[in-house]
């Protein structure tokens, strides 16, 4: 009786590929380092007046 087979790759290659092989997603944000200098500038002052206003809430909530 011959033997059974153990293992084949068979296929596998083509079914991975079907869909592509994607590099697996990231969580982080990405750096600012390269991007438009004058968005950067627009988006420090931004974020400056949204800390701002949560801050004056905050306070206001806490007085009343």
């Amino acid at each position: 009786m011959a033997k059974s087979k153990n293992h084949t790759n068979h296929n596998q290659i083509r079914k991975a590929h079907r869909n592509g092989i994607l590099k697996p997603k990231t969580n982080y944000a990405r750096t600012l380092r390269y991007r438009n200098p004058k968005m950067r500038k627009n988006q420090k002052a931004v974020t400056a007046g949204n800390m701002r206003v949560l801050r004056e809430k905050k306070e206001a909530a806490k007085s009343s």
